[in-house]
């Protein structure tokens, strides 16, 4: 199936840097919220990101120039989504929210592919409300969506494998490394992962072990940067050298259950861990001396240089 037009419903952070890699991709573009002022906001933002393109020398000013005109505003969902051939939902992460926009859009264009951009809410519960659930689907990216590759695909109870398929087929086609989930978990998996390690981060801070800054170093200057290049699992399968990831779990594995023991699996984040989080963080050398733009600018050119290395281009 090819897409010809896009509607981006939700004009935040994740919506409009949706917004811009679809332009860029030259779709033609509408992007909706519920005020002038979100718009106008939005708009700026992916300027700004095609802006950031052009100087990073990712895309020619020409094509920066016509992505900008692929883009139109509207506070009208009908407008947005009447003749879209696929749909990327980013508004408020709460399930009635989602469920009224489904509606709404499923009312306005049932055959139109529906994907959420929700970052860990179930996908079954509320495709039950669009007139065509087998259509839909979560399509979760990772922040900034016009940068990062990772896009989490995950079927609900009733998407049918040939809505998974082809946004999968389109995700390739826009740069971006789809993982299809088999199955729903909140969460998804990428963000189970980093909460699970965030986590830890919070009770090591909390129990004096590291400051908030070293072990956020701990985590970049060390096991991050293999993190960039592979897995856990093929990083341990070369652990265990010749012997690969058998003789790693065989080895290392009493050690691994003695420091889960010593992991603390609470459910709720101590008051005093989020304390101490808050002001290391306000603490630390990159936000004393950075305001966030300048700090998130920096983020982007790094993310650039980075995926130049690991996949030969940006994902532009």
């Amino acid at each position: 199936m090819k897409f010809r037009r896009i509607a981006c419903v939700g004009s935040g952070l994740v919506g409009h840097s949706w917004a811009t890699l679809f332009a860029v991709k030259g779709y033609s573009v509408a992007i909706q919220d519920l005020r002038d002022d979100l718009l106008k906001r939005a708009l700026a933002g992916i300027r700004s990101n095609i802006d950031f393109l052009v100087h990073k020398k990712l895309i020619a000013k020409s094509r920066g120039e016509a992505a900008v005109k692929k883009i139109r505003a509207t506070t009208s969902l009908e407008e947005a989504v009447g003749e879209a051939d696929y749909v990327q939902e980013s508004v408020y992460e709460n399930y009635d929210v989602k469920k009224d926009v489904f509606r709404k859009i499923g009312a306005v264009n049932p055959d139109a592919i529906l994907a959420s951009s929700s970052s860990g809410l179930l996908i079954t519960p509320i495709q039950r409300v669009a007139r065509r659930p087998e259509r839909c689907l979560t399509a979760h990216p990772f922040n900034p969506p016009h940068l990062i590759p990772l896009v989490e695909l995950v079927p609900g109870e009733v998407t049918s494998p040939e809505t998974i398929e082809t946004a999968a087929e389109f995700m390739r086609s826009l740069g971006k490394v789809p993982v299809v989930l088999k199955k729903e978990v909140p969460g998804h998996v990428a963000n189970r992962l980093a909460a699970a390690l965030w986590r830890e981060v919070l009770d090591l801070v909390d129990r004096g072990v590291v400051s908030v800054e070293d072990v956020d170093k701990a985590l970049t200057a060390g096991p991050g940067i293999r993190w960039a290049i592979m897995g856990a699992n093929l990083t341990y399968h070369l652990g265990g050298l010749p012997g690969g990831i058998e003789y790693f779990i065989d080895h290392l594995g009493p050690a691994y259950s003695m420091w889960w023991r010593s992991m603390d699996p609470w459910t709720s984040i101590p008051y005093s861990a989020a304390k101490k989080v808050i002001e290391g963080v306000r603490q630390m050398e990159a936000v004393r001396t950075k305001t966030s733009e300048e700090l998130t600018r920096w983020r982007d050119e790094k993310l650039v240089e980075l995926l130049k290395v690991i996949y030969g281009k940006a994902i532009i």
